[in-house]
């Protein structure tokens, strides 16, 4: 198992991440995009148990490609939690909680969900 692998294992690597980061995008309105997502995530995962094989000292010299990845892994991380927070945040507009507790401790019922409103 020599570095050319280890090296085309990395670039592949890479390459999904980037791949990830425009359907991360792409996917909080496109249901295709989330399709093409799961499988490069799938992708993903099969490269890094092909990674795993390898002992930590294959990887000298390959210091600024798992930076790189690194880096790329954040931004994806990074941009999936922002639409995970936007997604949150539509649910709570359409579906606000039912009931609140006041400073008393009483539980307060609530509709004031769009779906609740008049219109």
């Amino acid at each position: 198992m020599g570095k050319k692998e280890i090296q085309d294992l990395f670039e592949r690597l890479k390459d999904l991440l980037l791949v990830e980061k425009d359907l991360i995008v792409k996917a909080i309105n496109d249901s295709q995009a989330v399709d093409q997502l799961n499988k490069v995530v799938e992708e993903k995962r099969e490269v890094l148990l092909k990674l795993a094989n390898y002992n930590p000292e294959d990887f000298k010299g390959f210091e600024n490609m798992v930076r790189e990845i690194q880096d790329l892994s954040k931004s994806n991380m990074i941009l999936s939690q922002a639409n995970l927070k936007f997604i949150e945040s539509v649910f709570d507009s359409i579906f606000e909680n039912a009931s609140t507790y006041s400073t008393e401790g009483q539980i307060k019922k609530q509709s004031s969900s769009i779906i609740n409103k008049k219109a």
